[in-house]
């Protein structure tokens, strides 16, 4: 290893380019590795520390996408029991309408719209809507 620092490597790959420089004294050697090995070990911990946050984001990706995977099959599971009975009332529907002709149609269309009009008829008695806007936008006035 003391070799390596005595040989110039890019002057023995390359060929020299001028005068060769002379080796650093001892003393200025062992200073200067203890530097590169302290830069290094601190290079280390940090490296280390994002490796721990990347290890930590990739675990809390794969539990997200295993949780969504999760979701996704039930939502898949029940679209598809939704599916069979949309079919099957349309199944029903069809059956109904070529049995009993235009005239039980026009019946089931009434229902429907009796129906939508008593729903929308007590939403609006229970909620009633104050239609006024000037109670809204009056305020009481301070002359004094």
């Amino acid at each position: 290893m003391s070799n390596r620092y005595q040989i110039d490597q890019r002057a023995a790959l390359f060929g020299a380019r001028g005068p060769r420089p002379r080796p650093a004294p001892d003393a200025d050697r062992s200073s200067t590795s203890c530097a590169l090995e302290q830069q290094n070990d601190e290079q280390l911990d940090d490296l280390e520390s994002r490796i721990h946050t990347l290890r930590q984001i990739s675990e809390d990706i794969n539990s997200e996408v295993s949780d969504s995977n999760k979701l996704l099959g039930g939502m898949d599971s029940q679209f598809d029991k939704a599916r069979g009975m949309l079919k099957g009332t349309m199944g029903r529907l069809n059956v109904m309408v070529q049995q009993g002709g235009p005239k039980r149609l026009c019946h089931l269309v009434a229902v429907v719209v009796v129906v939508f009009l008593l729903m929308w008829l007590l939403s609006r008695q229970l909620h009633p809507v104050d239609m006024t806007l000037s109670d809204a936008t009056t305020e009481p006035s301070s002359d004094t």
